[in-house]
C-alpha cells in the first residue's frame, strides 16, 4: 500500500531536486520517495548531522563524507562480490579450491565491467 506524503522545501532545494531527479532519468516524485527512503533507514545520528551539517552550508565537510561513503561502499561491493563469486567455486578447476587472489582478480573485472555498462 502506498501513501502520498508533501513536503515543503525553498526554491534553491527544488531546483536542485529537478536537476537530480533529471540526471538521473527519473521522475521528481521518484528522487523523493528514494530519497526518504533512504534518509530514514539511516540511524538518527547520522540524519541529526547530515541535517547540522546542511544548516551549517559545511559542504566541503559534506563531499568528504560523500567520498568516504563512496568508498566504504566500494568496498562492500567487493566484498560480496567476493563471496558470491567463491561460492560459484568456478575458480581453480579440478586442482583445487581458488585462491583469494582470483577470486579479487574476477571481482575486480566485474566491477570494471558493471561500472562501464552504465
Amino acid at each position: 500500500m502506498s501513501s502520498t506524503v508533501s513536503a515543503n522545501v525553498d526554491g534553491k532545494m527544488a531546483t536542485k531536486l529537478k536537476m537530480v531527479a533529471s540526471i538521473e532519468n527519473r521522475s521528481v516524485s521518484n528522487a523523493v520517495s528514494s530519497a526518504i527512503t533512504v534518509f530514514v533507514g539511516l540511524p538518527k545520528g547520522v540524519r541529526d548531522f547530515l541535517l547540522e551539517l546542511n544548516a551549517q552550508d559545511d559542504q566541503d565537510t559534506i563531499v568528504r563524507l560523500g567520498r568516504e561513503m563512496m568508498a566504504a561502499a566500494a568496498r562492500v561491493r567487493l566484498e560480496k562480490a567476493t563471496i558470491d563469486l567463491s561460492s560459484e567455486h568456478r575458480f581453480g578447476g579440478s586442482s583445487g579450491p581458488s585462491n583469494e587472489i582470483d577470486i579479487l582478480e574476477e571481482a575486480t573485472a566485474l566491477t570494471r565491467a558493471s561500472a562501464t555498462a552504465k
